[in-house]
């Protein structure tokens, strides 16, 4: 009898883990849950990596709009001088550590460091346990959006795992935060072991472990995902590291799937502004005439992501709503331009002249970009026809180019969230403070200082306003087309969504699936 209940038990337990099955649409192994991602990127290198383990103090939605994070609430004063902070209660760093002001003021003066904001902060002073407050020479728009995580990612960190220990100028000799995931082990340039928080104060993932697997070139991350030795790809890195033209490949292999995202973030070829021939705006705006967008991307990409005739996404509560017309293709106007800049002669090759000089001019490329080279040889093609002799220089790391000035045109991006998108944000691209060799004036810096420290948002829209149509008539770069995240991931993998920016990895839903 004893065994006929025992059985009859098992039978109802069988039957109510083929209804969960069913109304998933898969089984979820009870077993732990491993999920293997290719990386461009060591696991410390990047910013993707510390978001899995630490957590910031806000959030933020696709908008840009400020959403609760360690902090459950926060009010500024009227005037804007003083920001109060509620932390939310009950966190704990993975060493133990509470979460509370104390530790939240060591992160606060951590994220100061080296940033250019941290000018219009004067202190940060523990009211309670669980409140904090921010004191403020001048009212900063946008602090609480540099507190999202990304560049500030390893700010929060535990206290006791910086060297000095509670030194906010400490260094890094752990990776402790309060974060989904426990970092449990790392071997350089080769993989990095991540297992789940079981005390995370926050939805906890589903899956127990996560392995990053040091795979820094994009078709041995192929082959390795065909081979079945990793999971998913595409997904540790900012940028598109999936060559696009590999899409179409995956989204006929039932054995895999492919999920594509915008984030607003556009290729763009951006101008050293402070040197020839591109500190003459006749030439810049000559370059953007001469780029056929449409073409460039329908010709490669196909329907997979689309042209951008803008500097960045106008759908961002701080971008270009108000430009209603982008960057056009017109040669004969680019043609023009060139000839009232004085480049009035070609040789037999077509190359114009100028003084006895050809137009030739260098463009930057640096290595991880995965469409980056095919776009390279579009445009060295289509400046061609108008006369410009265009090199191609690839470099695994051009960013020291970048800070010295040492390219005429640099493949880059227009940035998104969790940054201002477009660049305008104070101490970014567009302001002196940003990019060396980007373009900037006195009055575009005015206009960015005086638009992020006005507490009238109305005012704020304005001044922003004010930004893109100076911009845009700069023309201080050249838009391509928007960079979409492109993730490919075996069937296996279930439950995948992108996270709110290109940075972060939202895991919390995925699974692997037992079908």
């Amino acid at each position: 009898m004893t065994n006929f209940k025992q059985l009859y038990l098992a039978s109802v337990v069988c039957i109510l883990l083929c209804i969960v099955c069913i109304t998933d649409g898969y089984c979820v192994e009870n077993s732990p849950q491993t999920l293997i991602m290719g990386a461009q990127k060591d696991f410390l290198a990047v910013a993707e990596g510390k978001l899995l383990v630490f957590d910031s103090l806000v959030t933020l939605d696709d908008s840009g709009n400020i959403k609760p994070g360690l902090a459950e609430s926060w009010n500024f004063s009227t005037d804007g001088k003083i920001l109060t902070l509620v932390l939310r209660s009950g966190v704990i760093y993975h060493d133990g550590t509470p979460f509370d002001a104390k530790s939240a003021k060591f992160g606060l003066e951590r994220a100061k460091i080296g940033a250019y904001w941290s000018k219009y902060i004067d202190d940060i002073n523990i009211v309670s346990d669980r409140t904090v407050q921010v004191l403020f020479n001048t009212y900063y728009n946008t602090f609480l959006l540099n507190m999202t995580g990304a560049w500030q990612a390893d700010s929060f960190i535990s206290p006791s795992a910086v060297n000095p220990a509670w030194n906010p100028e400490g260094k890094i000799i752990k990776y402790i935060g309060t974060g989904a995931f426990k970092l449990a082990d790392y071997k350089k340039e080769r993989e990095a072991l991540l297992i789940r928080n079981e005390n995370y104060w926050g939805i906890k993932p589903k899956l127990s472990k996560v392995v990053w697997k040091y795979t820094p070139d994009p078709y041995a991350q192929i082959m390795a995902l065909k081979a079945g030795e990793l999971d998913i790809i595409g997904l540790p890195e900012h940028h598109s590291s999936v060559p696009f033209m590999k899409l179409g490949e995956f989204a006929a292999n039932p054995d895999m799937l492919v999920s594509i995202q915008s984030y607003g973030r556009y290729q763009v070829l951006e101008f050293n502004c402070h040197k020839p021939p591109f500190e003459d705006i006749r030439i810049r705006k000559a370059f953007n005439y001469a780029i056929d967008r449409e073409t460039m991307v329908r010709s490669l990409f196909g329907n997979i992501t689309d042209p951008s005739c803008l500097i960045t996404d106008p759908k961002f509560i701080w971008g270009p709503s108000n430009i209603k017309k982008g960057y056009q293709h017109d040669v004969e106007k680019a043609n023009q331009l060139l000839l009232e800049a004085g480049w009035l002669e070609k040789d037999e090759n077509g190359i114009l002249h100028k003084n006895g000089k050809p137009f030739e001019i260098e463009l930057l490329v640096t290595t991880g970009e995965a469409n980056g080279d095919m776009i390279a040889l579009v445009v060295q093609s289509q400046l061609k026809k108008i006369g410009i002799n265009l090199k191609i220089k690839t470099l695994t790391n051009g960013w020291d180019k970048r800070l010295t000035g040492e390219y005429d045109l640099f493949l880059h991006h227009s940035g998104c969230l969790p940054s201002i998108p477009g660049g305008i944000g104070i101490g970014d691209k567009y302001h002196s403070k940003g990019w060396p060799h980007a373009y900037h004036s006195k009055e575009l810096d005015q206009l960015i200082e005086s638009a992020f420290t006005t507490i009238d948002e109305s005012i704020m829209r304005q001044k922003c306003d004010s930004i893109w149509e100076l911009l845009h008539q700069a023309n201080p770069c050249i838009p391509l087309y928007d960079i979409k995240k492109a993730v490919v991931m075996n069937k296996k993998v279930r439950g995948f969504k992108h996270g709110v920016t290109m940075f972060h990895i939202n895991l919390t839903d995925t699974v692997i699936a037992n079908d």
